[in-house]
């Protein structure tokens, strides 16, 4: 049994549907069954250590508004990547400075929590980056107008980060990613240390029953995250005020992390329901007709998707959401639209198509019985 550490800067609460937290969760679920895994994490407000079996986890209250502002403008000085100030604890540095020791391996979830990589460690070095940022933040800027600051401050993290995953790839022992489209676009230096472990799937108890009366579609995810940001406006504004003009009762419901701005912004647009974060997403798939990954930037493993069909929800999937899920089939498993008119047709054919809508839902509910997150996972008992 080994000891192993865990540092994260994201939110490890239930209701956390983001893709990257259902992803340190698990990996965190699965190393404990044979290992000591403790848990470093952030939280809004003061914590205490908490016990739990096989682990301990350590809590450090996020820096205020001033202390990221101006870690973040000491980065930018330095010419390392915006987050990493933004993300940036003292009381993490010194405190895995001073424990690290004790533990056989550290595995560090993302980039941004990288810089806690103490330099007297002599364990095993495991960066958990999930996917490449920098590839995310091209396609970012790409869709930002030369108009907007967002363009600017993309442009600026995209060469940054870019940078960082560089350095990053020479300090760990090994760096783990997703996707192996991913994985070719590293440096052929480090390719051997860098290996694929892809996203699994919990299956829930079937919740979808197509009824003519279904009137709800589904967007899971961080909302503050701007891909999905852009992906709820997208549809919001322009693709369900075509579907109302069929069916006025067809409502479009966003389920997840949301800031205040963006929820009451969103909640002005009718037939919108933001509902934020809630415990038991079951409840919600009653009525539904589908869930959507609308997205137009996404790298890596888009795990709303996975969550969708956990419950046999049919999904429907832009190109770019879709592409690297391999064994999920346009038309057999999920619907894939490359276009705003056939997105749109697709959504018409679930409201109306018993046959199609059951055909979704069982073959995409059967086949992810195959991808559990037990047998996904299996090769981070080999790198630790």
């Amino acid at each position: 049994m080994k000891k192993i550490l865990f540092v994260t800067t994201s939110s490890l609460e239930p209701k956390n549907y983001s893709g990257d937290a259902i992803r340190a969760k698990n990996i965190i679920k699965y190393l404990r069954k044979k290992n000591i895994v403790d848990i470093v994490c952030v939280t809004k407000k003061e914590k205490t250590t908490c016990v739990e079996k096989n682990g301990k986890i350590y809590f450090f209250k996020r820096n205020n508004i001033l202390l990221k502002v101006f870690y973040t403008f000491v980065c930018l000085i330095n010419l390392k990547p915006l987050q990493l100030g933004y993300f940036y604890s003292k009381k993490i540095k010194v405190f895995l400075y001073n424990k690290s020791k004790k533990y056989d391996s550290i595995i560090f979830h993302l980039i941004r929590s990288a810089q806690y990589l103490p330099t007297n460690f002599n364990g095993k070095k495991i960066l958990e980056m999930t996917d490449l940022i920098s590839n995310n933040y091209n396609q970012t800027k790409k869709k930002l107008s030369l108009l907007n600051i967002f363009y600017y401050l993309y442009l600026i993290e995209s060469f940054l980060v870019k940078k960082y995953e560089y350095d990053c790839s020479k300090f760990f022992d090994k760096t783990v990613i997703v996707s192996k489209t991913d994985i070719t676009n590293f440096n052929k230096k480090f390719k051997r240390k860098i290996i694929e472990i892809t996203n699994g799937i919990e299956t829930q108890e079937k919740s979808f029953k197509f009824q003519k009366k279904n009137f709800k579609i589904l967007f899971v995810g961080n909302i503050n995250y701007l891909p999905n940001k852009l992906a709820c406006y997208e549809f919001a504004e322009n693709i369900l005020p075509k579907i109302n003009m069929i069916y006025p009762e067809i409502e479009f419901h966003i389920i997840g992390k949301i800031n205040i701005v963006d929820k009451t912004r969103l909640s002005l647009i009718k037939k919108v329901k933001v509902l934020g974060k809630i415990n038991d997403l079951s409840k919600n798939i009653n009525l539904a007709i589908c869930g959507i990954a609308n997205l137009q930037i996404a790298t890596g493993i888009q795990n709303k998707i996975f969550t969708y069909i956990s419950y046999a929800l049919p999904t429907i999937a832009s190109f770019r959401s879709a592409s690297r899920i391999k064994k999920l089939s346009n038309y057999k498993d999920l619907l894939i639209f490359k276009n705003k008119k056939q997105f749109i047709n697709q959504i018409i054919q679930l409201k109306e198509n018993k046959i199609l809508a059951n055909k979704l839902s069982k073959n995409s509910y059967n086949k992810i019985k195959s991808l559990s997150w037990e047998k996904m996972l299996k090769n981070y008992s080999r790198i630790i």
